[in-house]
């Protein structure tokens, strides 16, 4: 063999053998991806592990020890079918690797349950889909979509207890698989469902018990929490009512309705610096919700803050135009300021906004008490006679209607209209009994 043969030779050995060095070399830098990968599926960091092998396999789709290990990301999404398809090719592309086999086999076997005990619960035999599942968790104790239906045959039997510990210990071990993390919201939330519908149809302990039952499958439910605070507040129980939907914002910091219904009850107890404050965060989460800028005027109102109520009140109508509430606060407080004239444009326009007859009184009491001041006594008898209609024991309504007979000339029926309001309602007797006496000694009104 002459030397240029022999010097080939040896050159197309070497470059075989770099070669396959250079293949060893990128196996182990592969396979320490994958182990990387494992120790933190360890941790439960399914989304870390994913992007390493996601990588790897990008480098080497026939990898196998990267295929077997991606199926632990599909066990822990729930994807049983899919996990059993990574592992059949982990077995395609390293036929030897008996651990492979037994892993299929493991996953044919656990399919074939999970569906059994599906045709269980399908059936409402309840007990045997317990076990087999129950089954399954002793021998594959990490795979949290057997949980997941475990905690749903649980909520069948309206064990909600048990329904909670098992969503919890399938979002523990995959904590990135959003049914998982929002199963107990959405058991909680179907629960709290129905305790809004108690309430509506009135039975307050019904629905206090099924708000208690959501808490109990999700103590951090600030919806939960708002609902009961309502619930309390409907029972009297202001201190409870407070303490509830204070726990709402606790737990639910963006809801605007939380904050809403905080400040609103806030400003029922005279605690008008933390009703604002309240009220302020839901405008700042919802700046065009009409109600919170009625409720932050009503709260300025309380406190004497003329400017800064009238414009959350303006604010409020220019948002929602047919709100009764914000124009009836409003011309209450333009009342308070002896602007009859703007005062009598904003309740007329709630009086029409308001469809119920019975729940017009207030406000045509408040029209009434304009026209009166503002000298349309006609007006005022007229909308008087409304306010005794519908609400004859309310005393300022007779008041108002006294008031109107007077300056009219109408001493007799202003007397009538007084001893009928005193009668009625004892609250006003220190508001009529003064000009009542007048009248009876032939004086005029006091004003």
């Amino acid at each position: 063999m002459n030397l240029k043969k022999v010097l080939t030779l040896t050159f197309c050995v070497i470059n075989l053998f770099s070669f396959a060095l250079a293949q060893d070399t990128d196996k182990v830098a592969l396979q320490l991806k994958v182990t990387q990968a494992q120790e933190l599926l360890e941790n439960f960091d399914a989304a870390a592990a994913q992007l390493l092998l996601d990588n790897t396999l990008a480098q080497d789709s026939t990898f196998a020890p990267a295929l077997y290990t991606y199926h632990n990301i599909e066990l822990m999404h729930g994807n049983l079918s899919e996990a059993q398809a990574l592992v059949r090719k982990a077995i395609e592309f390293s036929p030897s690797e008996q651990s492979y086999r037994d892993k299929f086999d493991e996953l044919r076997d656990m399919i074939n349950q999970v569906k059994d005990a599906q045709r269980e619960v399908d059936g409402a035999n309840y007990e045997a889909a317990k076990r087999i599942y129950n089954e399954l968790i002793a021998n594959n104790p990490s795979v949290a979509e057997i949980y997941y239906r475990l905690g749903f045959v649980a909520i069948q039997e309206e064990d909600y207890d048990i329904a909670r510990d098992n969503f919890d210990k399938a979002s523990i071990l995959a904590p990135n698989v959003d049914k998982y993390a929002k199963a107990k919201n959405i058991l909680a939330g179907k629960i709290l469902i129905e305790a809004q519908k108690a309430i509506k149809m009135g039975d307050l302990l019904t629905a206090e018990r099924k708000t208690l039952i959501a808490l109990r499958i999700n103590p951090e439910f600030g919806s939960a929490y708002s609902v009961l605070g309502y619930i309390k507040l409907k029972s009297g129980d202001i201190s409870a009512a407070i303490e509830n939907m204070e726990k709402a914002v606790m737990y639910n910091p963006g809801s605007r309705s939380a904050w809403y219904n905080l400040g609103s009850t806030y400003r029922r107890t005279k605690q008008y610096e933390k009703a604002e404050n309240a009220l302020l965060k839901a405008i700042a989460i919802e700046p065009d919700y009409a109600k919170s800028y009625t409720t932050l005027g009503q709260t300025f109102a309380a406190v004497n803050d003329v400017k800064k109520a009238e414009a959350n009140f303006k604010t409020s109508i220019a948002l929602v135009p047919n709100s009764p509430a914000a124009r009836e606060s409003y011309g209450e407080l333009l009342n308070n300021q002896e602007r009859y004239t703007e005062a009598i444009v904003q309740l007329t326009a709630a009086v029409k906004l308001i469809s119920q007859p019975s729940k017009k009184y207030l406000t045509n009491y408040r029209l009434a008490f304009a026209y009166n001041r503002s000298g349309e006594y006609r007006k005022a008898l007229d909308v008087a006679k409304e306010v005794t209609t519908a609400k004859a024991n309310f005393g300022g309504g007779w008041y108002e209607l006294g008031i109107a007979y007077a300056k009219l000339g109408d001493k007799q029926n202003a007397i009538n209209a007084f001893n009928k309001g005193r009668n009625a309602d004892a609250k006003w007797r220190s508001m009529i009994d003064p000009e009542r006496e007048r009248l009876i000694q032939g004086k005029e009104l006091s004003f």
